[in-house]
């Protein structure tokens, strides 16, 4: 017996709004279909810059009283060097 089911992918609503988007406002001349285009494709690529998967780096079980101090450093400012200087190995 053949299938009848049709792709998940085609009917999801962001797959007809892209599609309406880029028919209608990329192709065509509808600014407000253009500035949906401009926001999904947008919401794209900052997830593609930004990663949208969270990383764990730790999980601690913290007792009453305890405390965690969490701090961001930029991983290019710790790992070069300053200009001129040789990096050290360590021993």
């Amino acid at each position: 017996m053949a299938s009848t089911r049709r792709p998940a992918g085609l009917l999801r609503p962001s797959a007809l709004v892209r599609r309406a988007s880029i028919s209608k406002g990329l192709l065509g001349d509808d600014r407000f279909w253009r500035t949906i285009f401009l926001l999904m494709m947008g919401r794209r690529a900052m997830r593609k810059i930004m990663g949208s998967d969270p990383e764990v780096v730790a999980l601690d079980r913290l007792e009453p009283g305890q405390f965690m101090t969490i701090e961001a450093i930029d991983p290019r400012a710790v790992a070069r060097p300053a200009k001129g200087q040789k990096r050290r190995r360590p021993r």
